[in-house]
C-alpha cells in the first residue's frame, strides 16, 4: 500500500486494524456497539451461515475498525483539525489500484457526482444487479441495497456521522448494514414504502 500511495503521491495514515478473533461480542452487546440480535448468528457454524452477510470474527474486526475511522474523522472535524469540506479516503490494506488511478483521474470523475454526497465508493460489486436503475452519469449511480464493498471509499464528516449512527448497534457484515437500510433493524418485514437507495449516509458508486 505505501507504494501505491507514493506513486499517487498521496499522504497516507495508517491505522491498526482491529483482531475480531480476540472480541467478546457479549460485552460488545453490553456497550451498545453489536446488536443482540446478532449474538446468535455470529454464533453459528460458518457453513451455516449466510456467506458476505452474517457477521464472522474477522467481519466483526473489519467493522469496528472502519467505524474506529469514522469516529477519528468526526473527532477531528469537531477540534478544528479538518471541516465540513473535508475529504477522507479510507482504503483497506489489500486494495489495489487500477493502472491509471491517480488523484487527477478521480477529480475528473467527482465533477459528476452530485454535491449532495456524503460517502462515494470507488470499488465494490452489484450483487443484485440493478445499478443501472440509479443510473446518475456515465459511471455513476447512486449507492443502493444491492451493493456490497468496503475497499476503497471517499467519505465526508457529515458521512463519517450518518455512518456511525446507521451502523450501531451493529447486526450485520459493515457494507450490508451500512448500505441495506431495510436489515439495519435485523430481520424484520420490509415495508413497501421503503427505498431502495440508502438514504443516510447519501452515497454513490463509481463504476
Amino acid at each position: 500500500m505505501r507504494r501505491q500511495f507514493g506513486r499517487l503521491g498521496l499522504a497516507v495514515e495508517r491505522r491498526e486494524a482491529i483482531d475480531g478473533r480476540g472480541l467478546d461480542a457479549q460485552r460488545l452487546v453490553d456497550i451498545g456497539l453489536l446488536a443482540e440480535a446478532a449474538l446468535p448468528r455470529i454464533r453459528l457454524p460458518d457453513q451455516e451461515k449466510l456467506y458476505g452477510t452474517d457477521l464472522t470474527p474477522g467481519g466483526l474486526g473489519c467493522a469496528l475498525s472502519h467505524m474506529m475511522v469514522w469516529r477519528d474523522i468526526a473527532c477531528r472535524c469537531s477540534r478544528g483539525l479538518a471541516d465540513e469540506t473535508s475529504v477522507f479516503l479510507i482504503v483497506e490494506d489489500d486494495c489495489q489500484f487500477e493502472t491509471g488511478f491517480g488523484e487527477h483521474t478521480l477529480r475528473e470523475r467527482l465533477r459528476f457526482v452530485p454535491q449532495d454526497w456524503e460517502i462515494i465508493y470507488l470499488a465494490g460489486q452489484d450483487v443484485f444487479g440493478r445499478s443501472a436503475d440509479h443510473f446518475v452519469a456515465p459511471g455513476i449511480c447512486r449507492l443502493y441495497r444491492g451493493f456490497r464493498g468496503a475497499a476503497a471509499y471517499l467519505m465526508t464528516a457529515a458521512g463519517a456521522r450518518a455512518a456511525l449512527e446507521a451502523c450501531v448497534p451493529l447486526h450485520w457484515q459493515l457494507d450490508t448494514h451500512l448500505n441495506d437500510e431495510t436489515l439495519r433493524q435485523g430481520l424484520v418485514p420490509k415495508s413497501d414504502d421503503e427505498p431502495d437507495c440508502t438514504i443516510r449516509p447519501r452515497g454513490y458508486c463509481l463504476w
